[in-house]
Protein backbone atom coordinates (compact mmCIF):
# COMPACT_ATOMS: atom_id res chain seq x y z
CA UNK A 1 0.00 0.00 0.00
CA UNK A 2 2.48 2.55 1.03
CA UNK A 3 4.60 1.65 -2.28
CA UNK A 4 1.17 2.43 -4.56
CA UNK A 5 0.60 5.71 -2.52
CA UNK A 6 4.23 6.78 -3.42
CA UNK A 7 3.84 5.81 -7.20
CA UNK A 8 0.88 8.11 -6.73
CA UNK A 9 2.34 11.27 -5.28
CA UNK A 10 5.35 10.84 -7.63
CA UNK A 11 3.11 10.96 -10.48
CA UNK A 12 0.82 13.62 -9.15
CA UNK A 13 4.50 15.60 -8.47
CA UNK A 14 5.20 14.99 -12.56
CA UNK A 15 1.53 16.47 -13.60
CA UNK A 16 1.85 19.50 -11.51
CA UNK A 17 4.97 20.30 -12.78
CA UNK A 18 3.87 20.46 -16.61
CA UNK A 19 2.40 22.61 -18.85
CA UNK A 20 -0.54 22.76 -20.77
CA UNK A 21 0.19 21.87 -24.37
CA UNK A 22 -0.39 25.19 -26.19
CA UNK A 23 -0.95 25.91 -30.28
CA UNK A 24 1.20 26.44 -32.79
CA UNK A 25 0.00 30.09 -32.85
CA UNK A 26 0.29 30.83 -29.40
CA UNK A 27 3.72 29.30 -29.52
CA UNK A 28 4.17 31.86 -32.83
CA UNK A 29 3.47 34.85 -30.90
CA UNK A 30 5.75 33.70 -27.31
CA UNK A 31 8.64 33.34 -29.38
CA UNK A 32 7.21 37.32 -31.12
CA UNK A 33 7.73 38.34 -27.69
CA UNK A 34 10.73 36.56 -26.51
CA UNK A 35 12.88 38.32 -29.27
CA UNK A 36 11.31 41.49 -28.88
CA UNK A 37 12.33 41.75 -25.22
CA UNK A 38 15.65 40.45 -26.47
CA UNK A 39 15.87 43.14 -29.16
CA UNK A 40 14.78 45.75 -26.63
CA UNK A 41 18.23 44.59 -24.78
CA UNK A 42 20.23 44.77 -27.75
CA UNK A 43 18.80 48.57 -28.34
CA UNK A 44 19.88 49.64 -25.12
CA UNK A 45 23.07 48.08 -24.81
CA UNK A 46 24.27 50.15 -27.95
CA UNK A 47 23.08 53.46 -25.98
CA UNK A 48 25.32 52.19 -23.07
CA UNK A 49 21.86 51.59 -20.96
CA UNK A 50 20.93 48.09 -20.09
CA UNK A 51 17.85 47.50 -19.37
CA UNK A 52 16.90 44.42 -16.46
CA UNK A 53 14.07 42.61 -15.18
CA UNK A 54 14.55 41.06 -11.78
CA UNK A 55 12.37 38.65 -10.13
CA UNK A 56 12.97 38.82 -6.53
CA UNK A 57 11.67 35.63 -4.30
CA UNK A 58 11.35 33.92 -0.90
CA UNK A 59 11.79 30.78 -0.24
CA UNK A 60 9.04 30.60 2.57
CA UNK A 61 6.91 33.75 4.12
CA UNK A 62 8.78 36.05 6.05
CA UNK A 63 12.36 35.64 4.86
CA UNK A 64 12.50 39.10 3.64
CA UNK A 65 11.80 39.07 -0.88
CA UNK A 66 9.58 42.42 -0.12
CA UNK A 67 11.99 44.04 2.03
CA UNK A 68 15.34 43.58 -0.68
CA UNK A 69 13.01 44.73 -3.23
CA UNK A 70 11.69 47.41 -1.86
CA UNK A 71 14.85 48.71 -0.37
CA UNK A 72 16.70 48.06 -3.09
CA UNK A 73 14.25 49.72 -5.56
CA UNK A 74 14.29 52.91 -3.24
CA UNK A 75 17.90 52.92 -3.60
CA UNK A 76 18.65 52.43 -6.85
CA UNK A 77 16.23 55.00 -7.52
CA UNK A 78 17.71 57.77 -5.28
CA UNK A 79 20.88 57.36 -7.75
CA UNK A 80 19.32 58.72 -10.41
CA UNK A 81 18.30 54.66 -11.92
CA UNK A 82 14.99 54.78 -13.10
CA UNK A 83 12.97 51.64 -11.20
CA UNK A 84 9.90 50.21 -11.62
CA UNK A 85 9.12 47.60 -8.74
CA UNK A 86 5.73 45.39 -9.29
CA UNK A 87 4.47 42.38 -7.75
CA UNK A 88 3.22 39.19 -8.55
CA UNK A 89 0.34 39.19 -10.72
CA UNK A 90 -3.17 38.01 -9.63
CA UNK A 91 -1.97 38.68 -5.89
CA UNK A 92 -3.09 41.24 -3.99
CA UNK A 93 -0.47 44.23 -3.48
CA UNK A 94 1.61 44.06 -0.48
CA UNK A 95 2.84 47.14 -0.75
CA UNK A 96 -0.37 48.92 -1.20
CA UNK A 97 -0.78 48.06 2.86
CA UNK A 98 2.89 48.56 3.79
CA UNK A 99 3.10 51.69 1.86
CA UNK A 100 -0.71 53.25 2.92
CA UNK A 101 -1.51 54.24 -0.49
CA UNK A 102 -4.61 55.50 0.59
CA UNK A 103 -2.72 58.30 2.31
CA UNK A 104 0.32 58.86 -0.25
CA UNK A 105 -2.35 59.78 -2.69
CA UNK A 106 -5.21 61.74 -0.50
CA UNK A 107 -8.05 60.12 -2.36
CA UNK A 108 -9.35 57.02 -3.91
CA UNK A 109 -10.54 59.40 -6.45
CA UNK A 110 -6.69 59.03 -7.73
CA UNK A 111 -7.19 55.49 -8.06
CA UNK A 112 -6.96 54.00 -11.75
CA UNK A 113 -6.54 50.17 -13.42
CA UNK A 114 -2.94 51.32 -13.34
CA UNK A 115 -2.03 53.03 -10.38
CA UNK A 116 1.10 54.36 -9.82
CA UNK A 117 2.89 55.55 -6.56
CA UNK A 118 5.87 57.80 -7.72
CA UNK A 119 8.99 58.81 -5.66
CA UNK A 120 12.43 59.51 -5.22
CA UNK A 121 11.87 62.80 -7.81
CA UNK A 122 9.75 60.72 -10.21
CA UNK A 123 12.87 57.84 -10.53
CA UNK A 124 11.06 55.16 -8.69
CA UNK A 125 7.62 54.46 -9.84
CA UNK A 126 5.95 51.21 -7.59
CA UNK A 127 2.97 49.37 -9.75
CA UNK A 128 0.36 49.07 -6.76
CA UNK A 129 -2.51 47.33 -9.23
CA UNK A 130 -1.77 44.26 -9.72
CA UNK A 131 -2.34 43.98 -14.20
CA UNK A 132 -4.49 40.26 -13.69
CA UNK A 133 -5.71 40.19 -10.36
CA UNK A 134 -9.39 39.85 -11.72
CA UNK A 135 -8.15 37.12 -13.71
CA UNK A 136 -8.33 33.49 -12.58
CA UNK A 137 -5.05 32.75 -14.21
CA UNK A 138 -2.65 34.54 -17.42
CA UNK A 139 -1.24 33.04 -19.96
CA UNK A 140 2.65 33.23 -20.60
CA UNK A 141 1.62 35.60 -23.29
CA UNK A 142 0.13 38.17 -21.03
CA UNK A 143 2.83 37.96 -18.69
CA UNK A 144 5.29 39.10 -21.19
CA UNK A 145 3.54 41.70 -22.76
CA UNK A 146 3.25 42.92 -19.31
CA UNK A 147 7.03 42.35 -18.31
CA UNK A 148 7.88 44.19 -21.99
CA UNK A 149 5.28 47.58 -21.37
CA UNK A 150 7.03 47.95 -17.41
CA UNK A 151 10.58 47.88 -19.36
CA UNK A 152 9.76 50.86 -21.61
CA UNK A 153 9.32 53.13 -18.50
CA UNK A 154 12.57 51.56 -16.79
CA UNK A 155 15.97 50.96 -16.74
CA UNK A 156 15.46 48.14 -14.00
CA UNK A 157 12.06 46.40 -13.36
CA UNK A 158 11.95 44.56 -9.76
CA UNK A 159 9.24 42.00 -9.64
CA UNK A 160 8.63 40.92 -6.27
CA UNK A 161 7.07 37.33 -6.29
CA UNK A 162 7.32 37.03 -2.64
CA UNK A 163 6.76 33.32 -1.70
CA UNK A 164 4.92 32.83 -4.73
CA UNK A 165 7.57 30.66 -6.94
CA UNK A 166 5.39 27.78 -6.91
CA UNK A 167 2.60 29.61 -8.78
CA UNK A 168 2.52 28.88 -12.39
CA UNK A 169 3.12 33.03 -13.32
CA UNK A 170 5.91 33.12 -11.19
CA UNK A 171 7.73 30.24 -13.04
CA UNK A 172 6.47 32.29 -16.66
CA UNK A 173 8.46 35.18 -15.12
CA UNK A 174 11.34 33.40 -13.68
CA UNK A 175 11.79 32.22 -17.66
CA UNK A 176 11.52 36.16 -19.14
CA UNK A 177 13.60 38.06 -16.07
CA UNK A 178 17.05 38.48 -16.54
CA UNK A 179 18.04 37.95 -12.59
CA UNK A 180 15.99 35.49 -10.07
CA UNK A 181 17.25 36.58 -6.47
CA UNK A 182 16.17 33.91 -3.89
CA UNK A 183 16.21 35.38 -0.58
CA UNK A 184 15.99 33.42 2.36
CA UNK A 185 16.94 34.14 6.06
CA UNK A 186 18.64 33.00 9.65
CA UNK A 187 16.00 30.59 10.48
CA UNK A 188 18.13 27.08 8.78
CA UNK A 189 15.86 24.73 10.47
CA UNK A 190 13.03 25.79 7.74
CA UNK A 191 15.10 25.80 4.74
CA UNK A 192 16.40 22.77 5.58
CA UNK A 193 12.28 21.02 6.15
CA UNK A 194 11.63 22.70 2.78
CA UNK A 195 14.20 21.39 0.93
CA UNK A 196 13.36 18.00 2.11
CA UNK A 197 9.88 17.97 1.91
CA UNK A 198 9.14 20.01 -1.65
CA UNK A 199 10.20 18.23 -4.78
CA UNK A 200 12.76 20.67 -6.78
CA UNK A 201 10.94 23.21 -8.32
CA UNK A 202 11.52 23.28 -12.60
CA UNK A 203 12.87 26.95 -12.27
CA UNK A 204 15.46 25.72 -10.46
CA UNK A 205 17.30 24.18 -12.86
CA UNK A 206 15.82 25.96 -15.64
CA UNK A 207 16.96 28.77 -14.66
CA UNK A 208 19.90 27.93 -13.15
CA UNK A 209 22.19 30.81 -14.46
CA UNK A 210 20.16 33.39 -13.34
CA UNK A 211 19.72 32.55 -9.83
CA UNK A 212 21.51 34.92 -7.32
CA UNK A 213 21.14 33.82 -3.83
CA UNK A 214 20.73 36.36 -0.77
CA UNK A 215 21.03 35.31 2.94
CA UNK A 216 19.30 38.66 5.11
CA UNK A 217 18.94 39.13 8.36
CA UNK A 218 22.58 37.79 8.66
CA UNK A 219 25.73 38.61 10.77
CA UNK A 220 29.56 38.07 11.12
CA UNK A 221 28.96 35.11 13.34
CA UNK A 222 26.54 33.61 10.81
CA UNK A 223 28.75 34.53 7.92
CA UNK A 224 31.74 31.56 9.08
CA UNK A 225 32.53 29.24 6.77
CA UNK A 226 31.39 26.15 8.71
CA UNK A 227 27.88 27.63 8.52
CA UNK A 228 28.12 28.79 5.01
CA UNK A 229 28.83 25.58 3.98
CA UNK A 230 25.83 24.27 6.12
CA UNK A 231 23.77 26.29 4.50
CA UNK A 232 25.05 25.41 0.91
CA UNK A 233 25.07 21.72 1.74
CA UNK A 234 20.96 22.52 1.94
CA UNK A 235 20.18 24.32 -0.90
CA UNK A 236 21.98 21.49 -2.87
CA UNK A 237 19.21 19.19 -1.74
CA UNK A 238 17.81 20.53 -4.65
CA UNK A 239 20.07 20.16 -7.27
CA UNK A 240 23.29 18.02 -8.06
CA UNK A 241 25.68 21.63 -8.12
CA UNK A 242 26.16 23.10 -4.66
CA UNK A 243 24.49 27.03 -4.73
CA UNK A 244 26.90 29.72 -3.80
CA UNK A 245 25.71 32.47 -1.38
CA UNK A 246 25.99 35.63 -3.80
CA UNK A 247 25.26 38.50 -1.41
CA UNK A 248 24.52 39.04 2.71
CA UNK A 249 22.06 41.40 4.23
CA UNK A 250 22.69 42.45 7.57
CA UNK A 251 19.86 42.11 9.93
CA UNK A 252 18.20 45.76 10.73
CA UNK A 253 18.33 47.42 13.87
CA UNK A 254 14.57 46.16 14.89
CA UNK A 255 13.67 49.58 16.51
CA UNK A 256 14.10 50.87 13.32
CA UNK A 257 12.56 48.18 11.15
CA UNK A 258 9.60 48.22 13.44
CA UNK A 259 9.16 52.10 13.21
CA UNK A 260 9.65 51.60 9.19
CA UNK A 261 6.21 49.48 8.99
CA UNK A 262 4.01 51.30 11.76
CA UNK A 263 4.95 54.88 9.35
CA UNK A 264 4.50 52.90 6.50
CA UNK A 265 7.46 53.54 5.04
CA UNK A 266 10.40 51.65 2.95
CA UNK A 267 13.57 51.63 5.56
CA UNK A 268 15.55 53.62 3.63
CA UNK A 269 13.36 56.28 3.32
CA UNK A 270 12.74 56.69 6.92
CA UNK A 271 16.76 55.46 7.68
CA UNK A 272 19.03 56.68 4.58
CA UNK A 273 22.21 55.55 6.87
CA UNK A 274 20.87 51.99 6.65
CA UNK A 275 21.85 51.81 3.18
CA UNK A 276 25.41 50.65 4.04
CA UNK A 277 23.76 47.09 5.13
CA UNK A 278 22.54 46.93 1.38
CA UNK A 279 25.82 48.29 -0.68
CA UNK A 280 27.15 44.70 -1.85
CA UNK A 281 23.92 43.83 -3.44
CA UNK A 282 23.36 47.72 -4.81
CA UNK A 283 26.79 48.56 -6.08
CA UNK A 284 27.29 44.99 -7.50
CA UNK A 285 24.37 46.24 -9.67
CA UNK A 286 24.74 49.54 -9.86
CA UNK A 287 27.50 49.59 -12.54
CA UNK A 288 25.98 46.86 -14.79
CA UNK A 289 22.91 49.44 -15.13
CA UNK A 290 24.58 52.55 -16.02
Amino acid sequence: MFHQVSRFVSKFRDLEQQEFAHTSEEERQWRLLKEKLASTHTVEQQEAIIRKCIAVTSLYPQAGASFVAGNIAYAWAGQGIPVTLCEMPTQTSYFYFALDYERRVRSFKNLSPTSLLLMQNNQLRIQIDTPFHSQQESSRMDIANWILRLSKDSSIVLIDVSSYWNHREARQIFELADEVWVVFDTDIARLTRLCLVEPTPGWWVAEKSKLRFIANKWNTHLSRSSVMKKVEGTLSLWGPSVPQIDYQIARVDEEKAAMAHVKANFLLELFPEEESQFQSLIYAHKGRVL
